[in-house]
């Protein structure tokens, strides 16, 4: 025999050869290591078979697998490398190589050696065709009986279409249990079987090529029973007139390889489906070589930084580096020699040095016997998901500790109104524990009338109408397990989980500010009557003290002003002058004693205080007044009236001050036991935010007085509309004549 041994590593031809050696000790290994021995080589004869490798200096093994069949059509040939891939072993075989080996399997070579020289041996008829065919026109009974090809031998007729001479009984029964029609049975005819119509030109070209004289080898589908169709391989020889050289007959052997190109198709799919896949994806052999990498697909190469080169034959620990000492890669250690699926999440190392998170999961293969022949690992970079794992679960410990931890009640409640979590605040605020709440209504923390009104706002909401407690604060009061009740300010919002909605309330405990906000409220009022205590006493004092005093000196000057001659002028004309300040000091000794204590609403009470009030202010700035009041006046203790006198007081100055106001609209009612009093101005108007500005107490004193007194004010305004307040006040006594 004689080997083809080429390889332009020395080394590596060395290994093959002395493989060889193992079983064909007697044949003769012919190398070759350049292009030029091989273009030697390929001018001789009498090789049995061809062994390259895919990454050569000069070319690639496809290429070369080429020009070898231009010249030797019949001599077998094995690749044999390690630099391919599973691209490069499918178009291998595709071509039509005998097979495909991956020289750490080298031990495969001798019997895919073998069974190429018996498939040889199958197509020896082809060769020297001419002297042939009479030996297989004897031969064809035992053809049909033993040799499962459809061999054939076609005459070219004068005008140079090929007629089919002589068929094994295979392709006779073919043939014969093939339906033709019209067109059909022309090409069946010209071309042995009915061809797939998209495969036609594949048939013509194939009989153009060897018309013209060269050997062809080609692939194509034939229509069976009209339906199904099948795939042949059509290997063919022509044969020359010895004298013009004209191609006189063709000799071929047909193949059904339908199921290869099934399982190649297949083959593909998966193959492409595998290095499409995100999940990065290993094959790896057994234990008895250390579960080498056989197989990577792109994710994993991707994932790890690695080339393919890097990762065949490894041990998959390599991605680990120095970091063994893992836990989980005990579990995976224990499924591999224990024969099952493993699943780990391992630290791992790219090519770079970096670190990530790889959780992986084995499985066995095994073959139809049952026997494990390889592992699949299938491993996912999770480095992400762990850190966000590892977030949340920092982030939902943190929440929840502020959840337990916070001092303000947390209530969360489903659509129906059903009490699903609370917080130890809760707890502590209301007296029951967690067992007792939850499941249960959250009426039952509440009084009336927050409990119908609470039904009410949720049936309401639900059923698509406004929410008006969500997003606002609101003060409720809230009953405890001993039935005490406590005032408490509430703010609930809302949010969907996984498509259930819920609520959730925060309950803040605001009875001790309540309280001190009513001691506050009762020193304010303390503080407030003693200082109109105050003005009415200074009032009083200026009045009978230095009011005596004035009129004393004038009475004095009007006495002095007659005892004086008419001709002393100069002292009447300082008499005159000294009357006009002694009226101007009255003048002002009585505005003074009005802003301390107007002695109209003293003696002709309230309505009379307002009206003389209005009118003052009407004459001061001018903007147009109109006033509506009863017309018998009202009789209100002493304190409320002038607590409702100094609001409006502080009213009308707020509209002289800010309003820029031109007409003001002052409108008194009162029914059996309270009294309204609503003043209106057109001016420029107020925002939210300056009403509340801090560091202004005019409108908070003006809510003071009359919560002290047991009464509300509510100012409506907007900018550009105008203002308008109304002051609601309780009133101790009924509607009454003058004093």
């Amino acid at each position: 025999m004689r080997f083809l041994i080429i390889d332009d590593d020395p080394v590596e031809r060395s290994l093959t050869i002395a493989t060889l050696r193992g079983k064909f000790a007697d044949a003769d290994m012919v190398e070759v290591g350049s292009r030029e021995v091989f273009d030697e080589k390929m001018a001789e004869t009498g090789f049995d078979l061809a062994i390259t490798e895919y990454t050569l200096g000069w070319t690639d093994g496809l290429t070369l697998f080429k020009a070898i069949k231009s010249s030797h059509a019949y001599l077998p040939v094995i690749m044999l490398t390690d630099s391919g891939g599973e691209d490069i072993a499918v178009a291998a075989i595709k071509n039509g190589m005998a097979d495909y080996i991956v020289k750490r399997n080298r031990r495969r070579l001798l019997d895919a050696i073998e069974s190429s020289l018996l498939e040889t041996k199958k197509t020896e008829f082809c060769k020297n065709a001419e002297s042939k065919a009479p030996r297989y026109e004897r031969r064809d009974p035992f053809i049909s009986r033993f040799e499962p090809d459809l061999a054939y031998s076609m005459i070219i007729s004068p005008d140079g279409k090929p007629i089919l001479e002589w068929s094994t009984e295979q392709l006779k029964k073919l043939i014969g249990s093939v339906r033709f029609d019209g067109e059909s049975k022309q090409q069946a005819c010209d071309w042995v079987l009915p061809v797939h119509p998209d495969d036609i030109k594949i048939v013509q070209d194939r009989f153009e090529k060897l018309l013209a004289g060269r050997e062809d080898i080609s692939e194509y589908r034939v229509v069976i029973n009209d339906s199904n169709a099948r795939y042949f391989s059509d290997h063919s020889l022509p044969v020359r007139d010895p004298i013009d050289g004209g191609v006189v007959r063709l000799y071929g052997v047909l193949q059904d390889v339908t199921s290869r190109r099934k399982n190649e198709e297949e083959l593909y799919l998966m193959q492409h489906a595998i290095d499409s896949c995100n999940n990065g994806i290993i094959i790896t052999g057994l234990a008895d070589k250390d579960f080498p990498i056989i197989y990577a697909n792109e994710a994993f190469l991707r994932t790890t930084g690695y080339s393919r080169q890097d990762v065949l034959g490894q041990n998959c620990r390599f991605l680990q580096q120095n970091d063994r000492d893992q836990a989980n890669v005990t579990e995976l250690r224990e499924a591999l020699h224990s024969y099952r699926d493993g699943h780990a999440v391992v630290r791992n190392y790219r090519k770079d040095g970096s670190l990530f998170l790889n959780e992986v999961y084995i499985s066995p293969i095994r073959d139809k016997q049952g026997k494990i022949t390889h592992y699949v690992g299938v491993q996912n970079d999770v480095t992400g998901r762990i850190e966000m794992e590892d977030l949340l679960s920092k982030n939902e410990a943190r929440m929840r500790s502020i959840f337990n931890n916070v001092f303000d009640g947390i209530i969360i409640i489903n659509e129906s109104g059903i009490i699903e979590k609370i917080n130890p605040s809760v707890e502590r605020l209301f007296g029951y524990s967690a067992e007792e709440l939850i499941g249960h209504n959250i009426n039952k923390l509440m009084s009336e009338p927050e409990q119908g009104r609470h039904d009410t706002y949720l049936k309401t909401y639900l059923n698509g109408g406004k929410a008006k407690i969500l997003g606002s604060e609101r003060e409720v009061s809230g009953v405890r397990k001993d039935g005490s009740v406590f005032s408490m300010e509430l703010k609930v919002s809302e949010f969907d989980v996984e498509q259930r909605h819920f609520f959730i309330g925060t309950v803040h405990d605001i009875s001790e500010r309540k309280q001190a906000e009513e001691a506050l409220r009762d020193l304010s009022g303390h503080l407030e009557t003693a200082r109109e205590d105050e003005r009415t006493r200074i009032a009083r004092e200026i009045h009978d003290e230095l009011g005596s005093l004035l009129a004393a000196l004038k009475m004095d000057l009007s006495w002095l002003s007659k005892q004086l001659p008419a001709g002393r002028s100069a002292c009447h004309e300082k008499i005159t002058v000294m009357n006009r300040q002694l009226d101007d000091a009255i003048g002002s000794v009585r505005r003074i004693i009005a802003d301390l204590r107007p002695s109209i609403l003293d003696h002709l009470g309230l309505l009379a205080a307002i009206d003389w009030k209005l009118d003052e202010f009407r004459q001061q700035t001018g903007i147009q007044c109109v006033l509506t009041m009863p017309e018998n006046n009202i009789v209100i203790d002493d304190g409320t009236d002038i607590a409702i006198f100094r609001i409006m007081q502080e009213a009308l100055t707020n509209i002289a001050l800010h309003s820029r106001a031109t007409k003001v609209t002052l409108d008194v009612e009162t029914a059996a036991n309270s009294l309204v009093m609503k003043i209106t101005d057109n001016g420029c108007g107020m925002t939210e935010a300056q009403m509340n500005k801090p560091g202004k107490y005019g409108i908070l004193g003006m809510h003071e007085r009359a919560r002290h007194c047991g009464g509300e004010i509510a100012i409506d305004s907007k900018p550009g509309k105008g203002t308008t307040l109304v002051l609601n006040m309780r009133l101790k006594s009924s509607e009454g004549g003058h004093d």
